[in-house]
C-alpha cells in the first residue's frame, strides 16, 4: 500500500519539475522573436546558438528548441554546420504580404465595427491615445509595437481567432522592415491619421466606413514602401 501511494507522488513531482524547462523554452522563444522583429537580429546575419544563449542568458537546451519553433514560423532557417540564418523577406514577398493584408484586414475592419465589445473598445482606444502621445518623439521602436498592437487588437475583436492568428503573424514579418536603416518609409503622422479614421467608423459602429478606412490604410502603406524601397 504504501508504495503503491507514493506513486501519484512521484508523477506530481515529475511533471513539476518538467515545469521550469518548458518555462525557459518560451522565455527563449518570446525573446529572440522580439529580437528578430525588431531587427537586433537583422535579416541575412548568421547566428550561433552559442552566441543567443549568451545574449539571453539561456542555456543551450532552451534557445535550441526556441529556434526550430521560430524556423517552422519562417523567421530563421537551421543550417547545420553553418549556424542559423536570420531570413530576410523580398520585396515581392513583402508585396504578398501585403496582397494577403488588402484582402483580409478591410473585412476583419468591417466586422470589428459590428462585433466589437465595450472593454475590447476601450483597449484600442487605449493603443492609439498611447500612439498619439508618442508620435513626435524618436521612440521607433514602442511607436513600430503599438502599431503593430493596433491592427493585432482590430483582428481579435472580430472574435475570430484563425484571422487573428493569420494576421498577427503577418505583421510580426513585416515589422522588421521597419527597423532596417534601407527602409524610411514610415510617417508616424500619417499612420496616427490613418489608424484615427479607422478608429472613427470603429466607435460609430459603422463597418463600411470601417473597411474602406483600412484599405485606405494598407494602400498608403504600399505606395510608401514602392516609393521608398532600398535601390
Amino acid at each position: 500500500m504504501k508504495d503503491r501511494t507514493r506513486k501519484p507522488a512521484s508523477g506530481r513531482k515529475g511533471r513539476a519539475a518538467s515545469t521550469p524547462a518548458k518555462n525557459l523554452t518560451e522565455q527563449a522563444y518570446e525573446q529572440i522573436k522580439d529580437k528578430l522583429i525588431s531587427a537586433q537580429y537583422v535579416p541575412g546575419q548568421f547566428l550561433q546558438e552559442t552566441k543567443v544563449s549568451g545574449d539571453l542568458r539561456l542555456g543551450r537546451t532552451p534557445v535550441h528548441q526556441a529556434l526550430h519553433r521560430l524556423q517552422q514560423e519562417g523567421l530563421v532557417e537551421i543550417i547545420p554546420r553553418k549556424g542559423v540564418l536570420v531570413r530576410s523577406d523580398s520585396l515581392s514577398e513583402i508585396f504578398l504580404a501585403l496582397e494577403a493584408r488588402a484582402l483580409v484586414e478591410p473585412y476583419c475592419a468591417a466586422q470589428c465595427a459590428e462585433k466589437i465589445r465595450d472593454h475590447d473598445l476601450v483597449a484600442l482606444q487605449e493603443i492609439y491615445t498611447k500612439y498619439e502621445a508618442l508620435r513626435d518623439t524618436a521612440n521607433t521602436t514602442k511607436l513600430m509595437e503599438l502599431d503593430r498592437q493596433f491592427h493585432v487588437k482590430v483582428a481579435e475583436a472580430t472574435g475570430n481567432r484563425l484571422l487573428a492568428d493569420f494576421l498577427k503573424t503577418i505583421h510580426e514579418r513585416m515589422s522588421r522592415i521597419w527597423f532596417l536603416p534601407l527602409w524610411q518609409f514610415h510617417d508616424f503622422k500619417l499612420t496616427g491619421n490613418e489608424h484615427g479614421s479607422l478608429l472613427t467608423a470603429i466607435v460609430n459602429r459603422d463597418p463600411k466606413a470601417a473597411a474602406e478606412a483600412m484599405s485606405a490604410h494598407i494602400e498608403s502603406l504600399r505606395r510608401r514602401i514602392m516609393e521608398a524601397g532600398p535601390s
